[in-house]
């Protein structure tokens, strides 16, 4: 079992994309903050070869997760609600480790496929029309989902229980609706195996 820590920098798109903060008139979320950032994981693995490996991985991170308008003020930007949740990925992965000269030391290629952004899904308010007075005339509820499945690849190094792993997330569909490109996610992983069965 090992445990350790994730780090995501700023998304790369395939194509050229607009802008950062996007907003689809009733919230207002920005895909790059939300999506690079720290996360811990945990995970486990089986040796089904001698130096080959399939295991499953979960992520946990707190972060934000979009901002809402004041529906009393929809012009006052500043009071926009900030919500953040705990966001959490799982993985199921294969890896290589590939022995070096020295004892204990290992090169890694890593390939996998993610289950991204669960416990995402959220409601907004939808205003369509409102009174001279500026009160709510006509609304909906909707319902907004940021989770999305992505490949892994990824090269690394072990040397006994420290193993680091440099690589990205290749995404080709999601939800972010301002954004028509797929994009990669680059990350560095850091775990340590805290328990061999």
């Amino acid at each position: 079992m090992d445990a350790g820590v994730e780090f995501r920098i700023v998304p790369f798109n395939f194509r050229n994309a607009e802008g950062l903060s996007t907003s689809n008139q009733f919230f207002l979320y920005n895909r790059d903050k939300h999506l690079s950032g720290n996360s811990i994981n945990v995970g486990i693995e089986y040796f089904f070869l001698k130096h080959t490996t399939i295991g499953i991985s979960q992520s946990f991170r707190y972060d934000q997760l979009y901002s809402d308008y004041n529906l009393n003020n929809p012009n006052d930007f500043s009071s926009a609600d900030q919500h953040m949740r705990f966001i959490a990925d799982t993985e199921v992965q294969l890896k290589q480790y590939i022995p070096l000269k020295n004892s204990n030391q290992y090169l890694i290629a890593n390939i996998g496929y993610g289950f991204m952004n669960n416990n995402t899904l959220f409601h907004v308010t939808e205003v369509y029309e409102r009174n001279a007075d500026g009160q709510i005339m006509f609304s909906r509820s909707s319902e907004v989902d940021f989770q999305f499945q992505a490949y892994k690849i990824g090269v690394g190094y072990k040397y006994k229980k420290f193993e680091a792993i440099i690589g990205t997330y290749i995404v080709e569909k999601h939800n972010f609706d301002d954004y028509t490109s797929g994009f990669g996610m680059p990350f560095l992983r850091l775990n340590y195996n805290v328990l061999s069965f």
